[in-house]
């Protein structure tokens, strides 16, 4: 009763940090206006919303199923993303209870059990990513759930128990795959798992049973990417590209655009991951590839690389498991640190992978630590760690994708600390626990050793495009200013500088915003955007500036000739320089698109008098 009483106390503090958290993360911009990922997600929620029940192509981003969930949430409490991270706050307070009953069935002591709640509750990564448009903290769930009926499974005598256990648990994995591709190893690994523990009368049913509860899930999302597409797909469209960021000259193992150094313009102009990665591979193959394709050439991309640069492919796999025990959170969507910053009651949850992963790495190691868990536990432990970690390697190390690993982590934690407690508290084994502790904490150090150096423009830049999209100008020059002074590289800083450009402009303050657009140029020559608002708002200072604007709009107009307002403004431009011919042909491009747009059919009428409009 008071082990009951103490697990009840627990999850009611760690829901109020949630609450408290989610309340500071709400005041935030992108919190209604989320990006990447989360932006997809909503738009398909809206399809959905629409009557759109099947999309129109296979699923790029892990969790076809999560737009469900959200259009379900929009059509009962209105468009507030609010209610879906207060669900998936109770989803993360439900995965510490999971975690305390997994420690009771692998033989921990209640007050082992409350420890790994304890930490599941105040692990502030879990909440950071709870208050997110993302499913991950569903995956987690499920995929701890899973692990739990698959303990729970090989413990019973009955067939049907057994069975209905392990088919659960089957589907729980599938819908983990669903949202982490990765997590389909789980299942093959896992039902060795249970020919090697199960009971032996059952061993082979089972595994079956795991199987096909499993297969179930991606079967369901196999057949909604074909319905989309007509093409089978097994889960999504992004692993190629996510293997060739993760494979390629110049990879470091995180999430870095292969592009973004070396073609600025096209970063600038590209934001969405799926949009750009096809876009790329059309333009370089030559090709009109669709999402599969595409997929496919990224994949044999980094294979390429892989193949020719056997030495520096080692160092990187080397690199890429460094950095997935490393102590940072190292972002690909949104960053933990400046959100902690930002909402200062995530501080509430103090717990971090630098403090649990060195704990729960000694958990499994530990002659001590093991001898309190059953055998089929520690093992189970082992494959929920190791394969999402080799899940994680062939691609690139981010906090949401390292993540799978954690749940498990901290129940080997909590029998890491019960075993070190246990070895302080008797005389004869004192000395050896000091031994193991001080080797924790200089694990511990040794994973704190920074390895990155994140760019925080990156977090001001997102700031400030929510501001700026909320309509709220002012706000967001203030994060473009702060972006700068995070010293970013020349091309971030010039697509920044052109930004800060156009939000000034929206504030009325021209000359201040054409002071951004030549900082953008004077840094990144060949962005063409500054180049295009630098030439448009010279328009509006008259014939003064009439010759350095069609500079600025003819190096636009080269980049992309179907920008309908740079070719309304030469159009302007190249009459009153005296040539008609020229003047009436960008006349007519307006007109194409746009048949009433009566700059342009001035135009037409001065330089072709007499000419059908």
């Amino acid at each position: 009763m008071r082990a009951r009483r103490l697990l009840l106390y627990l999850l009611l503090a760690g829901l109020l940090a949630r609450v408290l958290y989610l309340r500071q993360v709400a005041e935030l911009p992108f919190f209604q206006d989320p990006i990447g990922d989360s932006a997809r997600y909503l738009e398909r929620a809206a399809e959905i919303l629409d009557g759109r029940l099947v999309g129109d192509r296979p699923f790029f981003y892990g969790g076809i199923f999560y737009p469900w969930l959200l259009a379900a949430s929009r059509w009962l409490f209105g468009s507030s993303p609010y209610p879906v991270c207060l669900a998936q706050a109770l989803a993360g307070c439900a995965l510490a209870w999971v975690l305390q009953r997994f420690a009771r069935k692998a033989g921990a002591s209640p007050a082992i059990s409350a420890l790994a709640a304890g930490i599941g509750l105040f692990y502030g990564p879990f909440a950071f990513l709870e208050a997110d448009l993302l499913m991950i903290s569903w995956t987690l769930l499920f995929t701890m759930t899973g692990a739990l009926l698959l303990l729970d499974g090989v413990e019973r005598t009955r067939a049907p128990a057994i069975l209905a256990r392990l088919g659960a648990a089957g589907l729980c994995l599938g819908l983990a795959a669903s949202e982490r591709p990765n997590l389909i190893a789980l299942v093959p690994v896992l039902a060795a798992w249970v020919l090697v523990f199960g009971p032996e009368a059952g061993r082979l049913r089972g595994a079956a049973a795991l199987v096909a509860g499993s297969g179930a899930v991606i079967l369901c999302v196999a057949l909604m990417n074909h319905a989309a597409s007509g093409r089978w797909v097994l889960l999504t469209t992004s692993s190629g590209i996510n293997f060739y960021i993760g494979n390629h000259p110049g990879a470091r193992g995180t999430f870095d655009e292969p592009w973004s150094s070396s073609d600025p313009a096209f970063t600038a102009g590209h934001t969405d991951l799926e949009e750009a990665s096809l876009t790329m591979a059309r333009r370089e193959s030559g090709r009109d590839l669709d999402a599969i394709e595409a997929g496919s050439y990224w994949f044999s991309r980094g294979m390429a690389y892989l193949k020719s640069n056997p030495r520096e492919a080692a160092w990187l796999y080397l690199r890429k498991l460094a950095l997935f025990w490393n102590a940072a959170e190292i972002p690909n969507h949104l960053d933990f640190r400046f959100l902690r910053e930002r909402a200062p009651a995530l501080r509430l949850m103090p717990f971090t992978f630098g403090l649990v992963a060195p704990l729960g790495i000694y958990g499994l190691l530990s002659r001590r630590s093991r001898s309190l868990m059953t055998r089929p536990a520690a093992t189970l432990l082992a494959a929920l760690i190791l394969v999402p970690m080799a899940g994680v390697l062939p691609f690139f190390v981010a906090d949401r994708y390292r993540v799978a690993a954690v749940p498990p982590l901290i129940v080997s934690a909590a029998f890491g600390a019960a075993a070190l407690g246990r070895g302080f508290s008797l005389a004869g084994t004192r000395r050896s626990a000091a031994l193991h502790l001080a080797c924790i904490v200089l694990a511990g150090a040794a994973m704190a050793t920074p390895m990155t150096d994140f760019d925080q423009s990156r977090n001001y830049w997102l700031l400030a495009q929510a501001w700026k999209k909320q309509g709220r100008f002012s706000e967001a020059a203030d994060a473009y200013a702060l972006a700068l002074e995070a010293a970013p590289a020349p091309g971030a800083a010039a697509l920044i500088h052109n930004n800060r450009g156009v939000v000034l402009a929206a504030m009325g303050e021209p000359v201040r915003a054409r002071q951004e657009y030549r900082l953008a140029i004077e840094l990144s020559p060949d962005l063409v955007l500054p180049h295009r608002n630098l030439g448009l708002s010279l328009m509006e200072e008259g014939p003064s500036s009439a010759s350095e604007a069609f500079a600025h709009l003819t190096v636009a107009e080269r980049a992309d000739e179907g920008d309908i307002d740079v070719a309304r403004a030469l159009a302007v431009l190249l009459l009153a320089r005296g040539d008609p011919v020229a003047a009436g042909e960008r006349a007519m491009r307006v007109l194409r698109r746009l048949p009433g747009d009566p700059s342009a059919r001035a135009v037409l009428e001065k330089a072709s008098p007499g000419a059908p409009p």
